[in-house]
């Protein structure tokens, strides 16, 4: 879809794109060939075009990432999507900088990763980098600024953040309500929340219940899995409601394993 993009050039909005479109300019090529595009800056349109193909080649999600509205970052998922990190993180539920992280899921597409606050915290700081594609749910608000504090970094990559991805295909609410209205269960983490994994790792601070620890962790993963299969929708989603354009969908995958097992006695003794 990227090569089909046209809305991160410089004065380029959605009728400028859907006139290209509908005059055959259906990729970069098409519109350098034809001529046919003019946008503001210096150097001109071809030279904005080249330049997208040059990053593109060279795997800058972050150029176009820059270039694009949040609502449009969709737009990156198919090009980018084999160096995806899908993250989410839990805290101890207040405001920063009174709160801190307690956990950590990174998912990639093929494998789980988990950081704990006093275990293996910081080696997240490391292992995020590498990744071309963040993707996250209200991540821009809450889970990246949290992280580039936590460890000082800065998160230099493309970010998904599928919040106002999915509230531009006319789903609102947070991820469960989402999720919900997709048919997207949880098993025995139906209904655990955020003010839940506060309460398990204050029952694992306190007593060192491991099974507390295992099902925050467990509710964790459940949250960044579910960000592929909601990618995917979005992305498909939104594609089809532009005109035909040379960009395949993607199959939905099904929900990855989940490591880690959630104790149903722990979360009934913490809730009730």
């Amino acid at each position: 879809m990227i090569r089909s993009t046209f809305r991160h050039l410089p004065g380029v909005g959605p009728g400028k794109e859907a006139r290209l479109w509908q005059e055959g300019c259906l990729t970069w090529d098409d519109a350098l060939a034809r001529g046919r595009l003019s946008c503001r800056g210096g150097g001109g349109a071809a030279a904005h075009l080249e330049e997208s193909k040059a990053r593109h080649e060279a795997g800058d999600a972050q150029w176009f990432g820059e270039r694009l509205a949040p609502a449009e970052q969709w737009r990156l998922f198919s090009a980018y999507r084999h160096s995806v990190a899908y993250v989410d993180i839990e805290t101890t539920g207040m405001a920063w900088p009174m709160a801190h992280i307690t956990s950590i899921a990174l998912y990639d597409g093929v494998t789980v990763r988990t950081y704990v606050h006093g275990e293996n915290l910081e080696a997240f700081a490391d292992d995020i980098l590498p990744y071309r594609l963040l993707v996250t749910f209200n991540g821009r608000s809450f889970d990246a600024p949290f992280i580039e504090r936590s460890f000082g970094i800065r998160l230099r990559m493309a970010h998904l953040d599928l919040r106002p991805v999915l509230r531009a295909a006319g789903y609102t609410g947070g991820l469960k309500r989402i999720e919900h209205s997709l048919g997207m269960g949880r098993g025995d983490l139906e209904g655990v929340d955020g003010f839940t994994a506060v309460l398990l790792w204050q029952h694992y601070e306190r007593t060192g219940d491991v099974r507390a620890l295992e099902t925050l962790l467990a509710y964790n993963v459940e949250d960044v899995l579910s960000l592929e299969q909601l990618a995917v929708f979005a992305y498909n989603r939104h594609l089809a409601e532009l005109p035909p354009l040379p960009v395949a969908t993607l199959p939905q995958c099904g929900c990855a394993h989940n490591p880690w097992n959630a104790h149903p006695e722990v979360l009934a003794r913490l809730t009730r």
